[in-house]
């Protein structure tokens, strides 16, 4: 009976001590270590960034239009002097030359298009590691594929 009642007073003394030593050492821990400096946030940087990328997509898409406005004005002036030819063979090499030059410098238009957005987006990504903190930047990341989609 001696030996139950010495274990059960061992047990409930380990119990109510255990929480208290496990206490000891998470605060002996935690103030041994230094606290995390806030990050902060550089507002003006992150809005230079925000405008030299945009800025560069707006020339970018100027740019495509300019080339696509003059592709589609070659196109017409070709296909309307085709259909001017009364040689049936002569008529149909010169529309499917005008078509295989427009198809050409329509993707030309679109890669260098592609080609120059992309740059525009690399280029923004290294300037706003200049700004240290980036919370908020992951939104600015989702960007990049609405313009993709343009």
């Amino acid at each position: 009976m001696k030996k139950l009642i010495t274990a059960i007073i061992l047990t409930a003394l380990m119990l109510s001590v255990a929480p208290i030593l496990a206490d000891n050492t998470s605060t002996s821990t935690a103030t041994s270590t230094p606290p995390k400096p806030k990050k902060v946030v550089n507002l003006v940087c992150m809005q230079t960034a925000v405008e030299k990328r945009d800025n560069a997509i707006i020339a970018v898409f100027t740019a495509r239009d300019a080339a696509l406005i003059t592709a589609l004005t070659a196109r017409r002036d070709a296909l309307k002097a085709a259909w001017g030819i009364s040689d049936a063979k002569a008529r149909r090499t010169a529309l499917r030359t005008a078509w295989d030059n427009y198809k050409k410098a329509r993707r030309k238009a679109v890669d260098d298009f592609n080609k120059a957005r992309k740059a525009a987006w690399r280029q923004f990504y290294k300037d706003i590691k200049l700004c240290k903190d980036r919370s908020g930047s992951d939104l600015e990341v989702v960007g990049e594929g609405v313009d993709a989609q343009l």
